[in-house]
């Protein structure tokens, strides 16, 4: 059984009820700098690394909302990634992104490092990722730590395709994966290129959201459906926003949540069409730059 089962259940124990809220409406323009910077924010891959996205029918679950609340950002969210070409399917035995509510953010997070300090990285089939049975970087779980409204987290990989060997390391490892000596550390790795080029694309394979409802107040619900949206489709870093020209950024200013009907914006729009029409298996910087050009291109004609 995978690892991030404790932190699953750590995440539904933890949950509870919260906030209601008023709507404005916000109308925003942008400029190719700002379009340019806004891309460079959200689309944030690691060296060497991929962009991750969602590659599989997202199983969300949802805890700790009051039921008319989570019927509405079920349906929401399903929405927003049907537009993307995401399948959506709620009640799965095993879901892949978790939303909770929670008026006792610090408590659930603390408690959720305390189960599972890895955040659900797993074994993985690639050498790539043969670093995950350490711990996640040090500014993710500083950044984790910090008082933000929503906070999330996420285990990326390259999933099993079960054609593969198994790949042994040397070194003493973690009883969580199995301790002692010559214990596997990724499964196998999927073949990287053909004629055409790498056919190895990274994915998203479980996340987490956790929202403070002690800190919404006066903030709609309908804004959060929008940047939680958001934040599920994009996986971004999680930290304050320069540019308000994203929902990231105008949700959010200063960790705190803002008033008003805030939706995801043109841009971001742009930007998540440009996130899943594009090729997963290019360098992530080069992808970058492909994405922030094309967007550019579509909001300044």
């Amino acid at each position: 059984m995978r690892v991030w089962v404790s932190t699953a259940f750590a995440l539904l124990c933890f949950a509870s009820l919260g906030a209601q809220a008023q709507e404005r409406l916000v109308v925003k323009g942008y400029t190719s700098d700002q379009t340019s910077h806004a891309v460079e924010e959200i689309v944030q891959p690691r060296t060497d690394r991929q962009i991750a996205r969602w590659n599989q029918m997202v199983c969300p679950q949802f805890v700790g909302f009051p039921a008319d609340v989570e019927k509405q950002f079920e349906a929401h969210l399903e929405d927003r990634f049907a537009k993307y070409g995401i399948p959506v399917k709620a009640h799965c035995p095993i879901p892949q992104l978790f939303i909770l509510a929670t008026t006792h953010e610090d408590d659930l997070i603390n408690h959720i490092l305390e189960r599972d300090p890895y955040l659900m990285q797993g074994i993985d089939v690639s050498a790539a990722f043969a670093d995950n049975f350490r711990l996640p970087p040090s500014d993710v779980r500083h950044a984790i730590r910090q008082d933000y409204p929503v906070r999330w987290f996420s285990d990326v990989g390259i999933e099993y395709n079960g054609q593969t060997g198994t790949h042994l390391m040397n070194g003493n490892l973690p009883a969580r994966f199995g301790g002692g000596r010559a214990t596997a550390l990724y499964i196998g790795e999927i073949p990287m290129t053909s004629f055409l080029g790498s056919i190895r694309h990274e994915d998203i394979k479980y996340m987490a959201i956790t929202v403070d409802l002690s800190k919404m107040e006066g903030v709609s619900w309908p804004s959060l459906f929008e940047y939680v949206s958001m934040v599920a489709l994009t996986n971004p870093q999680l930290k304050d926003y320069d540019t308000s020209e994203t929902i990231l950024g105008s949700f959010v200013k200063h960790r705190k949540p803002q008033p008003g009907n805030l939706v995801m914006s043109d841009l971001d729009d742009a930007v998540v069409r440009e996130f899943y029409q594009d090729d997963r298996a290019e360098d992530g910087r080069s992808e970058t730059q492909k994405i922030a050009s094309d967007v550019t291109a579509s909001l300044h004609p």
